[in-house]
């Protein structure tokens, strides 16, 4: 869904960084045992152990146990040491480490530091129980047990706590089986990440009983209440989620506990209270993500109740808030019929110029998808004409004047204002202007292969706008979308391509541009192959001097065209493909 990112927030602090960062402190320990493990990282960081590893963890975790495992976790440094050397540990040393964090481990899961260490623990100790696959009874089973016995007794602390409701995340998201990284650099507070399963076809009872657990006791704490906090409310969107996965009546009772919530609290939000107590939940930015949730993992029948009852009258005031959109965005996407589809894209379309004007371009791109895939008969490419106020004569300026989010009529004050010289007597230069919002509707459409209002719009670009528009980091996007669509064919494309041919060397050297070169060598015939080659070898000193150009030196194989001309870079792309089909063939 477009534009979520706007209302996450970071997460707990990154698991490693670098060794010059500031020494951050929650424990009292001396000086000397610091630095010992820093002298570890560096052993660590710096060499191959190979053989020595396992001895090296031995002696680590003596000294661990020696000074107290939970007083060396609270160490910001220490920490990301036994971090780092969890990732490449054996089993003993999991073993031993975890054995070693349970009696503390409530405390260690609400600390900022060391509940990165334990979420690590249950990660690697998950994916050995799954390993273990049924009927199997090992000290991991044990361990896990016991871990699991212990956070379930305080989850109402650990939901409300930031640290303690990420590591109650992680752990359903690992009882499930998801296949979570070990050493991510980063946490976000709405995704950790992970859709791949294990490849396990009997996963182990114990982990079955633990989620299950899990999940009774996370349903007894105030739903409606959790929904509200920073905390909770990416955890019941997580145990959605989840429960969608494994199914069973635990999903049907949290769907009803969430559906509850609509009509549990009177609206907060002035102007909205003739709605009842539905706004109150989808204009808050942390309950709104429960409700995207529910949708998702609602039966359709379930879905078509809900948008009877609560959401028709406000679709509109919904569409125009800035989060409730999200929520609109998301109906339209899981609209469970072809009615109901048909229903929401003619209210999106009632109140296109208004969405337009306040940036709600989410909710057009939404609407353009669902006309889409279902087939509707209303066009929102031609809505959008009228909201631009486009001529059925003029077919050229649609493309620029979604780019700039312009009207036809101001548009063309402005270029024909660029008509006019200076004070001085020189030419002005017909500037195009870019904007993020018209970005995001042309890569929408392009990806859907609607070009017939923009194709001649895009391939009868000036050689100075495409420079322009490939450089800027926020219109290369679309271009780069209407090279690499599959849904646009290759005679468009190469239009463009036979314009913008003349400036690559210009847009090899930028970061964005070098992009646009690789598309739109991707999509070339073997004639237009060389002439792109041509323009890049003539500049060869320019594109090789810069690292982006370099990479389009190495990948556009100029250095054969350079020696053997087009048969060189074909045979070159011929061996390059047939090694990637060997590999895939492994």
């Amino acid at each position: 869904m477009l534009g979520n990112e706007t209302f996450s927030s970071a997460g707990p602090v990154p698991v490693i960084v670098s060794s010059g960062a500031s020494h951050r402190t929650d424990s009292d320990l001396p000086k000397s045992i610091v630095e010992y493990y820093t002298n570890i990282e560096k052993v660590l960081v710096g060499e191959t152990l190979e053989n020595d590893r396992p001895l090296l963890e031995e002696k680590v975790l003596d000294q661990l146990e020696e000074d107290g495992a939970t007083r060396v976790l609270f160490h910001w440094d220490c920490s990301r040491v036994i971090e780092r050397l969890l990732v490449g540990c054996d089993n003993t040393t999991l073993q031993r480490l975890s054995t070693l964090i349970l009696p503390d481990v409530l405390e260690i899961a609400c600390h900022s530091f060391a509940s990165h260490v334990l979420e690590l623990v249950v990660k690697k100790l998950a994916r050995l129980v799954h390993a273990a696959g049924k009927g199997s009874s090992n000290e991991f089973v044990k361990i896990t047990d016991e871990l699991i016995r212990k956070l379930c007794v305080k989850v109402s602390d650990l939901s409300r706590n930031t640290h303690g409701s990420y590591l109650l995340r992680v752990t359903l998201q690992a009882l499930v089986g998801i296949r979570l990284e070990d050493n991510k650099k980063s946490r976000k507070r709405w995704d950790i990440g992970g859709d791949e399963l294990y490849e396990t076809s009997s996963p182990h009872p114990s982990l079955k009983r633990a989620l299950h657990k899990f999940t009774k006791r996370l349903m007894k704490e105030n739903i409606r209440v959790m929904m509200d906090t920073d905390q909770g409310a990416p955890l019941v969107c997580t145990l959605l989620n989840l429960l969608h996965r494994t199914e069973g009546k635990a999903l049907e009772q949290l769907k009803e506990l969430v559906l509850t919530s609509f009509g549990n609290k009177e609206t907060e939000y002035r102007g909205y209270e003739k709605y009842g107590a539905l706004p109150s939940v989808v204009l808050d930015n942390k309950s709104s993500f429960v409700i995207q949730a529910l949708i998702k993992v609602l039966t359709k029948s379930e879905l078509e109740s809900l948008y009877t009852e609560h959401f028709k009258p406000v679709i509109v005031p919904l569409s125009l808030h800035p989060v409730g959109n999200y929520t609109v965005q998301t109906l339209l996407e899981y609209a469970p019929t072809r009615t109901i589809a048909e229903e929401l894209v003619k209210q999106v379309v009632e109140i296109l110029e208004d969405l337009l004007a306040e940036s709600a371009t989410g909710v057009v791109v939404a609407a353009i998808k669902a006309c889409h895939h279902h087939s509707l008969p209303s066009d929102v490419v031609v809505e959008l004409r009228k909201a631009f106020h486009l001529p059925d004569t003029d077919t050229a300026q649609f493309f620029r004047c979604l780019m700039s989010m312009t009207t036809y009529d101001v548009l063309l004050e402005k270029i024909e204002a660029t008509k006019k010289p200076t004070q001085s007597g020189k030419p002005r230069r017909d500037r195009f202007e870019a904007t993020l919002t018209g970005s995001l509707l042309l890569q929408a459409l392009f990806n859907l292969g609607k070009i017939a209002e923009l194709e001649d719009g895009v391939c009868g670009l000036s050689e100075d706008h495409i420079v322009y528009l490939c450089t800027n980091p926020q219109s290369s996007h679309a271009i780069q979308a209407y090279l690499t669509s599959i849904t646009i064919p290759d005679s468009a494309k190469h239009r463009f391509i036979k314009t913008a041919v003349y400036v690559m060397d210009k847009l090899a050297v930028t970061a964005p541009g070098s992009h646009i070169v690789e598309a739109a060598w991707r999509s070339a015939d073997m004639d237009i192959k060389s002439s792109i080659a041509q323009v890049l070898v003539e500049k060869e000193q320019a594109v090789k001097d810069s690292k982006y150009g370099a990479i389009i030196w190495r990948n556009c194989h100029l250095k054969q065209f350079k020696t053997g001309g087009v048969k060189a870079v074909e045979d070159s792309e011929r061996r390059k493909k047939r090694k990637v089909d060997q590999f895939l063939e492994l």
